[in-house]
């Protein structure tokens, strides 16, 4: 009887420790994680004056508008244009074509900001943050934006899609400090989101390219 009860007590902790060795241990991650490795961007406008440079990009805008019909021909902006555009030709600089290689980078830059990491998708992480909360049980917060910096969002324009994630809690967090950073640890999805953002003076939809199911948030520790 001895010998049956000590191998079932030892085959009990053999299962657990079995257990254990498989349980999922979550990986941390940073905010660069999130982003696809890409080579880095070459300004098109680097060996103009910083000046010229200027004007190109708001020539650029200039352009943009009135091809989406939300200038016309009379709009002082578009005068403005094309001042520009007579002022840097007398230069001797071609100005369609610095243009049109100046909004290829910028599709490349919109591109890149809404490109995810396919290979996180399912993953089990853990990442610091800032939460800006979106819906509350009573005082808790269930649902948030994380973002990689503080104000982001309220005092400065949205982080780019891959660099926001939207967060749901199976439990209820409560905090004394909403802007103070975390670690949040759940189950990450490729999976874009459109959330409304209300603040003190406005509101604004934001973009997040990553959902997270959290199962833990804790206070941000080094």
């Amino acid at each position: 009887m001895r010998t049956l009860r000590a191998f079932l007590t030892s085959l009990a902790i053999l299962t657990a420790a079995v257990g254990l060795a498989r349980a999922e241990v979550a990986k941390q991650i940073d905010w660069q994680s999130l982003v696809p490795a890409a080579k880095p961007l070459e300004n098109p406008l680097s060996h103009l004056e910083w000046e010229q440079q200027a004007e190109v990009e708001f020539l650029t805008t200039i352009r943009e508008l009135y091809s989406q019909g939300t200038i016309n021909k009379v709009d002082y902006r578009y005068e403005e244009g094309l001042e520009i555009t007579y002022k840097l030709e007398k230069m001797g600089l071609d100005v369609d074509d610095l243009v049109g290689k100046f909004q290829t980078v910028q599709r490349e830059i919109h591109r890149r900001n809404n490109a995810v990491v396919a290979d996180l998708d399912g993953k089990l992480i853990r990442m610091p943050g800032y939460a800006l909360p979106l819906e509350f049980d009573g005082t808790a917060v269930i649902e948030f934006l994380l973002v990689p910096y503080v104000g982001a969002c309220i005092h400065v324009p949205a982080p780019p899609a891959n660099q926001t994630v939207f967060v749901t809690l199976k439990q209820p967090h409560k905090t004394n400090n909403l802007y103070d950073p975390v670690w949040i640890t759940g189950r990450l999805k490729v999976k874009t989101t459109n959330k409304a953002l209300s603040y003190v003076d406005g509101s604004a939809n934001v973009e997040a390219g990553y959902t997270l199911e959290g199962i833990q948030i804790e206070a941000y520790k080094q």
